[in-house]
């Protein structure tokens, strides 16, 4: 009984903290990816003002491009992220499981009272 619901506990926490940092981190994602773009169009709306010589402006059209390649790199890292998280966590819940079938093969008349226990613990209270 004890042993279940310490595993539950702990990855049901594992689990909230990868969903945050996978949150965490494709909002990071997203406000480089608007910063970048802002920054790209500041810069390009100073070119137009100030009508510097064709060679900055090919410098700066290279920034630009390398800051485009920088935000898509984000973006992917980022869904690599999430999915890898979502791929542990799915694995951590599959063993879970397993952890909860073989103690119930093992325990039988134990496991049906762990499974009210849990039932009453999960519970929403009003």
């Amino acid at each position: 009984m004890g042993l279940s619901n310490f595993f539950n506990s702990l990855f049901g926490k594992a689990k909230v903290t990868a969903d945050e940092t996978i949150e965490k981190a494709s909002e990071f994602a997203t406000e480089a990816k608007e910063s970048l773009e802002d920054l790209a169009a500041s810069a390009s709306k100073k070119i137009d003002e100030l009508h510097l010589s064709e060679k900055t402006e090919e410098f700066i059209k290279n920034a630009k491009e390398k800051l485009d390649e920088a935000s898509e790199w984000a973006e992917e890292k980022s869904q690599q992220a999430k999915e890898a998280f979502e791929e542990i966590i799915e694995k951590v819940e599959e063993k879970i499981e397993e952890l909860k079938n073989d103690k119930k093969e093992t325990n039988p008349s134990q496991s049906a009272t762990e499974e009210k226990s849990t039932e009453e613990e999960n519970k929403p209270t009003a």
